[in-house]
């Protein structure tokens, strides 16, 4: 959270869902698959979770969504770097979800959002400065 300053969590959390509102999702599928391998294992976990979260707001569980990214669930909890891109590319093809997802991230996982690709970081920055 240090590249916002003082920023309250859920300001940058409106800030994120209203910048990737706008995106395309294919776009955001992309722009988090080529930063998982720069991201901080815990960056990853937290990504994890908020899809998984994400799908359970739909009724699925984490079991249903591991499959359907023919990942295995242990993978991707232990932040298996291709495990997570299958998860991200399912999440993808699930419209919307990884909108939600990102705007769980921001809510629960504030402190690791400086570890999100520099595309979303600049959209955060300036829908604050707006």
């Amino acid at each position: 959270m240090s590249h916002f300053g003082n920023v309250p969590a859920q300001a940058l959390a409106d800030a994120l869902e209203k910048h990737v509102a706008r995106m395309d999702e294919a776009e955001l599928a992309s722009l988090l698959r080529a930063a998982l391998p720069t991201m901080a294992p815990v960056a990853v976990a937290a990504l994890v979770r908020s899809i998984f979260d994400a799908f359970r707001d739909r009724g699925e569980s984490s079991e249903d969504a591991a499959e359907g990214a023919n990942a295995a669930l242990d993978a991707l909890e232990a932040g298996d770097l291709a495990a997570v891109g299958a998860l991200v590319a399912y999440a993808r093809e699930n419209t919307g979800l990884l909108k939600e997802s990102m705007t769980l991230y921001a809510e629960q996982h504030p402190s690791a959002l400086s570890a999100l690709p520099p595309a979303l970081l600049d959209g955060i920055r300036e829908r604050l400065s707006q």
